[in-house]
């Protein structure tokens, strides 16, 4: 027969589990166990996130997943979420026991591959009811899609050399920047890119840094690329190599006659085909809904030598007068 005297013990044991649970001691946690590391864009990351019970019973109000994109634009880096997975609410984790939900998330073209200065990682929360709330980082690595990297490996075989830097983000998304192969020999200097997926149609908008002939020296000569998802499904990279080869000596040709054509106006495509801010359709062109209009405006159009002054490590989205462009607080800014 259990005495008075072991009962009170057995009380005081199960309130100070409780109390030292709410500080985070023996409470429960959570981890989240990817399938793999490496998907690429038109992929599905897939998952399962675990929740272990800890010392005594829990109330879980929330589980959820943020995607991080950390990226740099003109000297300023930047964390934010892209997108945050609502994975559960409202359960009670039994002590000693162990959950586990689903996790998935899609990853769209509009989304930037991680390259050079853009990278990712999942934070995953759990807000744990008068307790401390429980968490868990991973990494993630966003590979091209199919055609993107036919693209690449087609580059490869003519030659192309990837420019340290390639993959930074600009206003209407990521560019991707060359060297020329033997090819190209002293027509092309630089060639760099940005990519468009919609409507079944693969596009490439190329700036080609010209020299020699009536070009002038290195200049600037815009072109776009249209070739069609089926395309990319029934060649191998080698007939895409074809394909840009011709059109680009096709393009230098026409530079040297008629002068180097000026840059298109891709604020056409700021559109979303979802309905949310950004390019859609473009690699990286999701950055543009995260950074907003006026803060690209300031780093794009003259405004990027005050914007990186600010001290990074204080997240200052703003000049040293400290104008405030009225996003809030723009995520974790590094």
């Amino acid at each position: 027969m259990t005495s008075t005297f072991e009962v009170e013990g057995m009380v005081s044991q199960a309130m100070l589990k409780r109390i030292m649970a709410s500080f985070g001691v023996g409470a429960a946690k959570v981890d989240l166990i990817l399938e793999r590391r490496q998907y690429r864009i038109g992929e599905t990351v897939r998952g399962k996130a675990v929740i272990v019970g800890g010392g005594v019973d829990q109330a879980v109000s929330s589980l959820d997943v943020d995607v991080m994109l950390r990226f740099s634009v003109r000297g300023k880096e930047f964390s934010r979420a892209v997108q945050t997975v609502k994975v559960c609410r409202d359960i009670l984790v039994k002590a000693k026991k162990n959950i586990e939900f689903p996790f998935e998330h899609h990853l769209p073209a509009d989304y930037p591959v991680s390259k050079g200065p853009v990278s990712y990682h999942l934070v995953t929360k759990m807000d744990i009811a008068r307790a401390v709330d429980a968490g868990d980082a991973d990494s993630l690595v966003v590979l091209p899609g199919r055609e993107m990297e036919m693209v690449f490996e087609a580059l490869d075989i003519l030659g192309f050399k990837e420019k340290i830097g390639s993959g930074r983000i600009e206003r209407y998304g990521q560019e991707f920047v060359y060297y020329p192969g033997a090819d190209f020999d002293g027509r092309l200097k630089e060639l760099s890119f940005k990519f468009l997926s919609r409507d079944g149609e693969i596009k490439l908008f190329m700036e080609l840094r010209l020299g020699g002939g009536l070009t002038g020296p290195w200049a600037a000569h815009h072109a776009e690329l249209a070739m069609s998802s089926e395309m990319f499904k029934e060649s191998a990279a080698g007939r895409i190599a074809g394909r840009i080869k011709e059109f680009i000596e096709t393009e230098c040709m026409l530079a040297s006659q008629n002068g180097p054509r000026p840059a298109p106006d891709l604020a056409a495509y700021h559109r979303h085909p979802s309905g949310r801010h950004g390019f859609g359709g473009f690699a990286g062109g999701m950055v543009a809904g995260l950074l907003g209009a006026m803060m690209l405006h300031s780093l794009f159009d003259g405004g990027g030598d005050e914007m990186a002054a600010g001290d990074p490590a204080e997240g200052d989205a703003g000049g040293d007068d400290g104008f405030d462009f009225g996003f809030g607080d723009l995520g974790d800014d590094i």
